[in-house]
């Protein structure tokens, strides 16, 4: 699946399933982590650090979250 099938992906109820988090930019990793798992539980959450290499691969069951050195999200999480 690429980015647009899991944009598509629905819940099976006919609701489309959240593949971005804009709401959690300035909180904690460990805060939007959680948040991240409520909405989505069938994903896995990656953390990485502003300047670290991101994965170049795309995991439709993956969400990148990148943080600063104080833990706090500075990007919007996406699945990829």
């Amino acid at each position: 699946m690429g980015k647009t099938a899991a944009a598509a992906a629905t819940a099976g109820d006919g609701e489309s399933l959240k593949t971005s988090w804009p709401e959690v930019v300035g909180w904690v990793e460990l805060n939007a982590a959680f948040q991240i798992n409520r909405d989505r539980p069938d994903v896995h959450v990656a953390f990485y650090m502003v300047g670290t290499q991101l994965p170049t691969d795309h995991d439709d069951l993956r969400v990148i979250v990148v943080s600063d050195a104080g833990t706090v999200v500075v990007r919007t999480p996406v699945v990829g």
